[in-house]
């Protein structure tokens, strides 16, 4: 039986481990390619700010401020801050499909979560303001948070307006919204109203004439 030198290990057997650690490290690298997040290029944008009327200003990552006045295409990316002045508003179009109008005194960060079962969610963390959002060709898993509340939505319009105290109000103009607090969540469906208070459960939905509550958004839009 051969040696390995300066070893009382046979060399066979050290062959034979050396192989059995390829193999284990080849299986571990399929698992994790098939069970590993998808992860984005760096530097892809996923949205694009499309029209603006007043102060807009993105505010990056790495501390860079940028502007957009009227119609233009001005990329922005996970982890951006979206803001808006007094007397202003702006519009994105996300690559998946959404649309979304930002109303003057807004301000929200573009998050996102991956699931193995779902993928990815996008995610709005609004602060303060009033978003009018759209989702378009076929369900978009997305979902408004704000201080109190929390809006889940895949195919539907509606508003969502935080007040400084943090109570948010939903209006859903078309489809379902899964809106909840800490205290529970409840869908709250087409031409309906509801309110999300801090320490409480959301209030049950309501008729309203949702017309008036998105009004705001049509200019932006043309």
């Amino acid at each position: 039986m051969r040696y390995l030198p300066g070893s009382s290990t046979p060399r066979h057997f050290a062959f034979s481990a050396h192989a059995s650690r390829i193999a284990l490290a080849a299986i571990a690298l399929s698992i994790g390619l098939v069970t590993a997040p998808p992860t984005h290029a760096a530097g892809d944008a996923v949205a694009n700010a499309i029209n603006a009327v007043g102060e807009f200003t993105v505010f990056r990552t790495d501390g860079i401020q940028e502007q957009l006045e009227g119609k233009g295409s001005l990329p922005l990316y996970e982890g951006d801050t979206v803001k808006t002045g007094t007397g202003s508003q702006g519009l994105l179009e996300f690559s998946n499909g959404i649309q979304v109008a930002l109303n003057e005194d807004t301000q929200f960060v573009i998050l996102s979560r991956w699931e193995e079962s779902k993928g990815f969610t996008r995610i709005l963390r609004l602060s303060a303001g009033e978003v009018w959002v759209k989702t378009m060709g076929g369900p978009k898993p997305l979902e408004i948070e704000t201080p109190v509340a929390t809006a889940a939505v895949k195919q539907t319009e509606f508003d969502i307006k935080v007040q400084p105290d943090g109570q948010t109000t939903l209006t859903v103009v078309e489809g379902i919204v899964e809106f909840g607090t800490a205290f529970g969540t409840c869908p709250i469906r087409t031409s309906t109203i509801s309110y999300g208070n801090r320490g409480k459960k959301c209030t049950k939905p309501a008729p309203v004439d949702v017309a008036p509550n998105v009004a705001w958004a049509q200019g932006i839009r043309q």
